[in-house]
């Protein structure tokens, strides 16, 4: 069924369709289509033209001189009788080869001497995500994406995966085309809110979804006529997408399944699970053929490992953690350190090319909403077998390390091994036996190595920020008690550079081994944004600026800033100015922490890179040949970098959902806020009690419906004929909170006179 949308004084009447999941169109509306191609494609004519060539000859050998030919005779026809220099011609060759390098990369050529060897198959597979403008944006499985113009987008939805028919070159080379079919789904279910019923249809508008505004609706005859008198308009209904019947754009035929508040469970957390497409439940089709303990009869490589039962370690985690991924040991040998940091050998029970693995590898990461998890794995292992539980037997990779006082580690070995943990601590209980002050104890011991440790990274380049980050607690019935600021206790400091240690080692060992694997990356900053930086300390009077992005400059306006009111802005500033950290298989360090090697080796239970980085440590030193190819890795750090920004994405909107509850909750509604950045149309403030993020329409502050920036941190405000900059102090009231958008609105504070 295809319903078109008339003009407003008409009513809306459904269209039959043929029942099957088809685009094709009339020939006129191909030609259209076509001809509005064209029109796009003015900046690079000639890749327009190499794909048509190319794509009319699938599954054929091109000789190269053959398509150079045609294209150049071509170029030299419109040229209107202008002849062409010998350079221009030259110019033009460079472009087909660019074009060709392109549709290599992508694979619908091969470039084989002189030859072309064009794929049968010249349509390309990816993931969409849609603009606000409704284009799309293909990403392939190379990196690269695909430009898809909303028109030609179909009824893709943002996360779908898509076959895509590319048409041309466009900008800056990137591949433009149109979808041709919705392979799957990118989510399972849908909110919706009612906005309009008749006769034979109840209308609304799905919630959660990027890009243009998308329109659901439900025929009144596939639900009882006691639900269609129940719904009502500004009801909230789980939906799904009704596969069989033809969607047309933005509107789209859906089942319904219930009401939203029809459950006992948390409705942020469902609505955050529907949103991201995530299940807390593992699938039911993989079976766990898993041993109730660790024990000689159920470990098949058990008299090889190291068996390190009888060597003190311990574990140190949150209060509410139920995945121990790492045990710390430490011993100090007159002038020198030994010192081991135990993983969870996740890969002894999570097999290469297993059901189990490939559930592993799509979920990529474990997601953390309040007191709930998606795990990674299922909690059979991340919870149990795993977990690296008190008083049990346990399967561990160990990095055994030596080191000197002044935080050099002199040596690194790894093995599998056994061990058992002798007690569980939680950070704040390692951090009362730091404070006592006690250089006896064990873990004041360990921690005043940790601190050597630390400075020497923070003297080697290390950038280390001071930033608190907010907590959410929740009780038993999903309501929001307090947020509070979570403080950065020593305890965590000490897991953490124990934990570097670990990383570094692997990664080192590994590259000097050139087996492929993951590693962690973080490019350097872009040195074009120290003169906002800049900016913004001359705004704030710090006579210390950036002269580039050396570590040096930059410790020494960290250092100059410590305790100052400007500290918190700058750094939050500073860290929106540093490259994004990923997964590649390409080894580029990690400039931020400031480290040549690095690479994710200590959360197996809740990180795939970690178990690839595993099985690839355990392949070196049983001396096999490599069980990944670069190419793996390509595909791989694409992935478990997307998962892990979409995980971050879903746990900072659930957050974001329980700081707008907590808010209402108090009945606050009057604030002092601290402006923390502008855009032409929204000011964002930090509230200051409760603590939460906020923001304030441009209105507030001019009558031309946008600001005026003046820099990247001050704008003028018309209304009350001042400049405002970043970190300035503001009085403010409730406006409205935005449950769909997750925002806070507030407004300026209207002061009146006293009689």
């Amino acid at each position: 069924m295809n319903i078109k949308k008339k003009q407003t004084n008409q009513k809306r009447q459904p269209k039959p369709q043929p029942s099957k999941k088809t685009f094709s169109k009339s020939d006129r509306q191909k030609k259209d289509r076509t001809s509005n191609r064209n029109e796009g494609f003015r900046e690079n004519e000639i890749g327009r033209r190499i794909l048509k060539y190319l794509q009319s000859r699938a599954g054929s050998i091109v000789p190269f001189k053959d398509l150079s030919a045609k294209i150049l005779r071509e170029e030299n026809q419109n040229s209107y009788g202008v002849k062409r220099e010998k350079w221009q011609f030259q110019e033009k060759e460079r472009e087909i080869s660019d074009v060709l390098k392109l549709l290599e990369t992508e694979g619908l050529i091969e470039l084989e001497k002189k030859n072309i060897i064009v794929n049968s198959n010249q349509k390309l597979q990816g993931t969409i995500s849609i603009s606000k403008r409704g284009d799309g944006f293909v990403k392939l499985a190379s990196g690269m994406e695909i430009f898809v113009p909303g028109q030609f987008a179909q009824s893709a939805i943002q996360g779908d995966l898509v076959e895509v028919h590319p048409y041309g070159v466009g900008k800056k080379g990137r591949l433009e085309g149109e979808v041709t079919e919705i392979l799957r789904r990118g989510r399972d279910l849908y909110r919706m809110i009612i906005t309009e019923k008749d006769s034979k249809f109840i209308f609304g508008k799905l919630l959660d979804i990027d890009g243009e505004e998308k329109e659901g609706y439900l025929l009144r005859k596939t639900i009882l006529t006691d639900l269609q008198d129940e719904i009502k308009s500004g009801d909230v209904l789980i939906v799904k997408l009704k596969e069989e019947t033809e969607q047309e754009r933005n509107l789209y035929e859906v089942q319904f399944l219930r009401f939203e508040s029809d459950t006992k469970e948390d409705l942020d957390l469902m609505r955050m699970l529907m949103k991201f497409n995530y299940s807390i439940v593992y699938p039911e089709n993989i079976t766990l053929d898993l041993p109730d303990e660790v024990e000689a009869n159920t470990v098949d490589d058990w008299k090889s490992r190291v068996d390190l039962r009888d060597l003190k370690c311990i574990t140190i985690d949150g209060e509410y953690s139920k995945d121990f991924d790492d045990a710390i040991s430490f011993i100090e040998e007159k002038n020198k350190i030994r010192f081991y940091v135990h993983i969870a050998d996740v890969s002894h029970y999570v097999r290469l090319g297993t059901p189990l693995d490939e559930e592993a590898y799509n979920r990529a990461t474990s997601v953390y909403l309040g007191s709930r998890v998606v795990p990674m794995l299922p909690p059979e292992l991340s919870e149990n077998l795993c977990s690296l539980v008190a008083g049990k037997n346990r399967l561990a990779f160990t990095v055994e390390m030596e080191a000197d006082w002044k935080g050099k580690i002199t040596h690194a070995k790894f093995y599998k091994s056994i061990i058992k943990v002798a007690e569980r601590y939680t950070y704040t209980r390692a951090e009362s036996e730091i404070l006592s002050g006690d250089t006896k104890n064990w873990i004041y011991r360990m921690n005043e190595f940790a601190k050597v440790l630390r400075a020497k990274r923070v003297q080697d380049g290390r950038v280390d920020l001071n930033l608190k980050e907010n907590k959410v607690v929740t009780d038993s019935e999903h309501n929001v008690v307090e947020i509070s600021v979570q403080d950065r206790l020593q305890a965590h400091i000490l897991i953490e550079e124990l934990m570097l240690s670990a990383n570094i080692k692997v990664a080192e060992f590994i590259r000097k081994k050139k087996q492929p694997t993951l590693y962690r990356v973080h490019e350097p900053m872009d040195e074009e944004k120290l003169e906002s930086l800049n900016a913004f300390l001359k705004l704030n009077g710090i006579k210390t600026l950036l002269k580039d992005s050396s570590y040096e400059s930059i410790q020494a306006v960290l250092k100059n800033l410590e305790g100052k009111p400007a500290e918190r802005l700058f750094n939050m500033f500073l860290l929106r100015t540093f490259m994004q950290a990923y997964y590649s298989g390409e080894h580029l360090g990690h400039w931020g922490l400031g480290f040549e090697d690095y690479c994710h080796f200590t959360s197996p239970i809740r990180r795939y890179p970690d178990l690839i980085c595993h099985r690839v440590l355990q392949n070196i030193l049983l001396g096999k040949k490599p069980m990944y190819t670069p190419e793996d890795m390509v595909t791989a750090g694409l992935h478990t970098s997307h998962q892990e920004r979409k995980a971050t994405d879903s746990e900072r909107d659930y957050y974001k959902l329980k700081a707008c509850r907590y808010l209402e909750k108090t009945g606050i509604k009057e604030f002092s806020a601290t402006i923390t950045g502008c855009k032409p149309f929204l000011i964002f403030v930090d509230l200051e009690n409760p603590m939460v993020d906020a923001c304030l329409l441009a209105t507030e502050f001019t009558d031309e419906g946008e600001i005026r920036m003046d820099t990247d941190f001050s704008f003028y405000s018309k209304k009350f004929t001042k400049i405002y900059t970043l970190g300035d102090k503001i009085e403010v009231e409730l406006d409205r909170i935005d449950y769909e958008e997750i925002k806070i609105f507030v407004k300026m504070k209207k002061f009146q006179k006293k009689v």
